[in-house]
């Protein structure tokens, strides 16, 4: 098991999944608000990264939702995500090694891909093989060269983190062929410049 699946299993354990919903709440609604623009009807989707399926959750409440899948590396996330939501699916894998089983309008990320040395090979993952034709992926983070008060995290939180600056983003998102790339950071205060948010089509 890899460092930062480790970390994230022992958040889980103590608890501190409730806290990262707290804190992911409001830019979370910022994506909601992205999403809903484009008015899918009797859309699916995959949550990547979703810890314990509170985002997966969320979308389960709209009408126009048919089906929402949540993925993540750390078991014990996984577990509550299950305890949480009996209806709903969840699947206990590596990012890195993800083989979708079946494809999804629109693929939610938030705070999970820089946590990998080759988001790249996940982003097209996601294009090639997640993703149905017209699909939208979109992606929150908080951690990239620009919100300098997130660069300590990896010393402070004991995780694996690649900092990548908004322009290296946007450019994965372009090199793996999504068009109609926009992005905004949204919940900025004071020195925190907040959380970067990206969205691409899959046309």
């Amino acid at each position: 098991m890899n460092k930062n699946i480790m970390t994230f299993d022992e958040w889980a354990i103590l608890g501190k999944d409730e806290g990262m919903e707290r804190g992911h709440h409001n830019s979370v609604e910022h994506m909601f608000e992205m999403i809903l623009k484009q008015k899918y009807k009797n859309y699916s989707i995959m949550d990547i990264g979703c810890g314990n399926g509170w985002v997966v959750r969320k979308f389960q409440e709209h009408s126009m939702c048919k089906e929402a899948h949540g993925l993540d590396g750390a078991t014990h996330m996984i577990e509550k995500a299950k305890k949480n939501d009996s209806v709903g699916t969840y699947f206990n894998e590596n990012i890195e090694d993800w083989a979708p089983i079946q494809k999804y309008d629109i693929i939610f990320s938030m705070e999970t891909l820089y946590y990998f040395q080759t988001p790249e090979n996940i982003i097209n993952n996601i294009y090639q093989d997640a993703l149905n034709a017209q699909g939208m992926f979109i992606m929150g983070i908080d951690h990239y060269r620009e919100n300098e008060e997130s660069l300590d995290w990896g010393e402070k939180f004991n995780l694996e983190i690649n900092t990548l600056t908004i322009k290296q983003w946007v450019a994965i998102f372009k090199k793996v062929g999504f068009s109609n790339i926009t992005y905004k950071q949204v919940e900025a205060k004071g020195g925190w410049k907040g959380t970067l948010v990206i969205e691409g089509f899959k046309l």
